[in-house]
């Protein structure tokens, strides 16, 4: 297997593929994350995030490729009841992560000011289809499912030359046919340097939320990004990590999120119906697999 590696959302992009690449080759996967970037970063002014971001119930046309990805984050909002909730924006400034994670991961930090009420009950924004347009009704982010995006394209456009993965920070998407299971670890998320469990993949998609790994604190307490839309605050879960597969990385990326944000009983619920195969690490390291 060959190996390519390069820095992109900031983490480590990594791909494994059955045949050599050549610049060429790749340029299109470079393109694209660079294009997902400059179009969904909030810490990029220009992103079309940021602008649309400073336009709240203003109709706005936006390129294809950002409506592609509003249309599902707005899809997985409604079907999550709102427990997967792009409009969360001003919610993680208020708890302190309004720098690049690299930035202030692990820092005391001072306590922001307000920007706009915490929690807004209102559907995050509106389409229009047939305009290509948004209307936003409160400040979005949209880290998580662009990243969860980026991949599955990436995969489509690399399994035109063999089979392998990419791996995005731990969203990972295969492509082709693998000759045999990937044995994915689990990372204990008290311990990065230990593993604590795995879980096997031979298509689709594997991807894991975390609290611990996205964290800081404001006036002593600890806070993390991963917010609860019903406070507005970083969410209470004793769920600490949530591995989940999926067809898709999009698919996985939200899952995993959605489940960690549920907690215990109601994550386990749902992915008990859903039966997709998961491992969830609790506050006390017990370790549950489901779907299996």
């Amino acid at each position: 297997m060959y190996k390519y590696n390069f820095n992109s959302m900031s983490t480590m992009v990594q791909i494994l593929i059955s045949k050599e690449l050549f610049a060429n080759d790749l340029m299109p996967v470079y393109k694209l994350f660079a294009s997902v970037e400059d179009t969904c970063s909030r810490f990029k002014e220009d992103s079309e995030l940021s602008r649309l971001n400073q336009q709240l119930e203003k109709e706005v046309e936006v390129s294809d490729q950002f409506f592609g990805i509003l249309k599902e984050a707005l899809r997985f909002y409604e079907e999550t009841n709102g427990v997967f909730n792009p409009g969360i924006l001003s919610a993680i400034e208020n708890s302190g992560y309004t720098k690049s994670i690299e930035l202030i991961k692990g820092r005391e930090l001072a306590a922001p000011s307000p920007t706009a009420p915490v929690f807004t009950k209102l559907r995050p924004y509106q389409l229009d289809e047939a305009r290509k347009t948004v209307a936003l009704h409160t400040r979005i982010d949209l880290g998580g499912i662009a990243k969860g995006w980026v991949v599955d394209r990436a995969a489509d456009i690399l399994s035109q030359y063999g089979f392998g993965f990419v791996n995005v920070g731990g969203d990972i998407r295969i492509f082709g046919s693998l000759p045999r299971p990937l044995n994915i670890g689990i990372e204990d998320p008290f311990d990065s340097s230990k593993m604590l469990s795995s879980i096997q993949v031979s298509d689709g998609a594997v991807a894991t939320s975390t609290s611990m790994k996205r964290r800081w604190k404001v006036n002593g307490r600890r806070k993390h990004h991963l917010i609860d839309a019903t406070t507005g605050e970083p969410s209470a879960s004793t769920i600490i990590s949530s591995t989940v597969t999926a067809p898709t990385a999009v698919e996985a990326d939200v899952l995993a999120k959605v489940v960690l944000l549920l907690g215990e009983e109601r994550g386990k619920a749902l992915l008990s119906v859903k039966k997709n195969p998961a491992v969830i690490i609790n506050e006390a390291k017990e370790i549950w697999r489901g779907g299996e």
